[in-house]
This record gives structure tokens, C-alpha cells and sequence, in this order.
């Protein structure tokens, strides 16, 4: 066990976990909602960190990232525990069930990433935000390495360690799970207007994309998305990448499968308002290619076996030679 970062002392022992909106009080010898933080004489310990549950390499694509270096490879890590609770989590077994874990040193962690050849590490899997005094010691010495560090997160953190996170941290993806307060507290158990303010922190301070997961039925009414493509939009400086997520049976849900074709029309709907929307967990051509937003030549195809970039050289497009900012190339 390591002693947390981010909690107040109470009266008679009890502690207050102040990482996340829940603010749970947390009685002695007693563990918070997320089962990974507890209350030891009255102080708060993280029971995850350096212990992970999995890690393999990855093409940063499949966090989804797609304009964070494009094309290379990542170590994905994870550990156990979430601070939500989505009847329809594909990582259930790591998220809301305890699992087997090993413990890595940031230090060893570093030459994992060297070993093997990754571009960085991903914190994913589980809710990475709840091994978060795990990231900002480990984080120094990937750098210094020469190496990125990117997450995969619910966004759901209180403000004081979201800005130490994006201290150190180089690129994010935010899933948002649902696109009305009701969805978000009770499907959930996440609070959907702390989540867009931390987006909102999170498009200035560093790279950041946006996933949506679309559920037929449940999260996908016409009206709501509407507002929310319009208000991505407006996000500043530069509206974030929107991945739209194909729902598949997990867990709790049992519901078919999203629709594919009700996939494609929402993502038409989105690119009249939005410049990149891909559909990220589906393999069919159009789902995933990033144009050129001047001439509309593809400059990136993305397949399951690779990521082909035969019309961007130098950061520029090949069809017109416009000079494509939105992407972050490895130097």
C-alpha cells in the first residue's frame, strides 16, 4: 500500500477521498466505492499502486488515439478498480471485480517500454485516474526516457489532481458514456456535467480526443446528439477528435449490438458539424480514414492489420500540400 495524495481527515477517524466528484467519506478500515482506496488510521491508501493486472503493446489507434502518433505502439497497461459503474463495461472483469495483479516498479516500467520498442505507455483497461500517484511518479522518468504518456479515461477527477494529471500526461481520450444527466447518475453512477468541464480544461492543457459509445435505444436520441456535436464544436481552442463507439453486448447488457447502419448515419450526422469523426471499433473502409480538410485527399487509412500514410510527408498533404495541424507526429 502507498499513502494517497488527495483526501481530508474528518472527525473519529473517518477521512474524505477528494480524487474524484464522489468526494466519498470513508470510514476507519473501511474502502471507498471504487474498492482500491481505504482508510487506514485515518489516512487514505491506494491499494493499486504499481500493481497491474495486464499489460500488452498496442497501436496507439486502439485506445482509440488516432491524431497522437499515428502509426506507433504503445504498452497498455492496467490495474483494477473504477469509480463508475457502467452495466455495459467490456473490462468488468478488471473495473468491478477484484482480479489478480503484479507488481511493477515505475522504474521497471520504463525498461518494459525500452524492451520492447513502445513509442510509450497507455493507462487504460480499468479507470487509470485511480492510480494516479502511480502516473505522476512514473511519468518523469518516461519522459526522460524519451517516451509519451497517454490515457484512456472516464474524465470523471476533481480539479486539483486533474491539473497535477495533465502535468504530466501528453495525450488523453475521455469516454463519455451517456449524453443526459439521468444516463450518466443512474446507468452509471458518474455526474455528466463534471465530466464536460474537466473536457473542456482538458482540450486546452493538452492533446485530447473524445469517444462516445452509442447505445441504440438508450443514449442516442436525436436531439441529444445534435446538442452535443454542436457543443464539441465549440470547444477551445480547436474542437477534439469524436470517436463514435460501436455498443456490444458486456457484462450486465445483454442488447444486441448497436446497428451499423444506425452507426454510419451518426457519424454523418456528427462530420456536418464536426472535422474528424471516426467509428473506432468497426473495421468496414469509411469508418476510420482521416481526410485532408482542404482537398479531402484520404491522408489516413487505418485498417486491423495496419496504419497507411502514403499521402502525408513532412506533416503536409501530398494532394495539396496543406500543412495539417491537427495531428501530433513523433519527432
Amino acid at each position: 500500500m502507498k499513502k494517497a495524495l488527495y483526501f481530508e481527515k474528518m472527525i473519529e477517524g473517518d477521512i474524505q477521498c477528494t480524487l474524484c466528484p464522489y468526494l466519498c467519506p470513508i470510514g476507519p478500515s473501511k474502502h471507498g466505492p471504487c474498492g482500491v482506496r481505504t482508510n487506514r488510521r485515518g489516512a487514505l491508501y491506494t491499494l493499486t499502486y504499481g500493481r497491474f493486472s495486464s499489460s500488452e503493446m498496442i497501436p496507439i489507434e486502439r485506445l482509440p488515439l488516432y491524431h497522437f502518433h499515428p502509426g506507433t505502439k504503445f504498452l497498455l497497461v492496467g490495474t483494477q478498480g473504477c469509480n463508475m459503474r457502467c452495466p455495459f463495461c467490456k473490462s468488468w472483469r478488471v473495473s468491478q471485480a477484484g482480479t489478480r495483479t503484479y507488481f511493477i516498479p515505475p522504474e521497471q516500467l520504463v525498461d518494459l517500454c525500452l524492451e520492447q520498442k513502445a513509442s510509450g505507455v497507455a493507462f487504460g483497461i480499468n479507470e487509470p485516474i485511480l492510480n494516479i500517484e502511480y502516473i505522476l511518479d512514473v511519468s518523469p522518468l518516461l519522459h526522460n526516457a524519451g517516451l509519451s504518456v497517454v490515457m484512456g479515461t472516464n474524465g470523471f477527477i476533481q480539479s486539483a489532481p486533474l491539473f497535477d494529471l495533465l502535468s504530466r500526461v501528453d495525450a488523453l481520450v475521455v469516454d463519455i458514456k451517456g449524453l443526459s444527466d439521468h444516463f450518466y447518475e443512474s446507468v452509471c453512477g458518474g455526474f455528466r456535467k463534471e465530466v464536460l468541464n474537466n473536457i473542456v480544461t482538458m482540450n486546452i492543457k493538452t492533446h485530447l480526443e473524445i469517444s462516445l459509445i452509442i447505445i441504440e435505444g438508450k443514449n442516442d436520441k436525436e436531439q441529444e446528439l445534435e446538442e452535443f456535436f454542436h457543443w464539441v464544436a465549440e470547444i477551445q481552442p480547436h474542437p477534439p477528435p469524436l470517436h463514435l463507439i460501436q455498443y456490444k453486448p458486456a457484462f450486465q447488457y445483454k442488447e444486441p449490438p448497436t446497428n451499423p447502419m444506425r452507426m454510419f448515419y451518426i457519424q454523418e450526422k456528427a462530420r456536418r458539424i464536426l472535422p474528424y469523426v471516426y467509428l473506432s471499433n468497426m473495421e468496414e473502409r469509411e469508418a476510420n480514414i482521416s481526410y485532408c480538410p482542404s482537398c479531402k485527399t484520404p491522408l489516413i487509412v487505418r485498417t486491423k492489420e495496419e496504419t497507411i500514410m502514403e499521402n502525408l510527408e513532412n506533416g503536409q498533404c501530398k494532394g495539396c500540400g496543406e500543412e495539417i495541424k491537427d495531428f501530433i507526429f513523433p519527432s
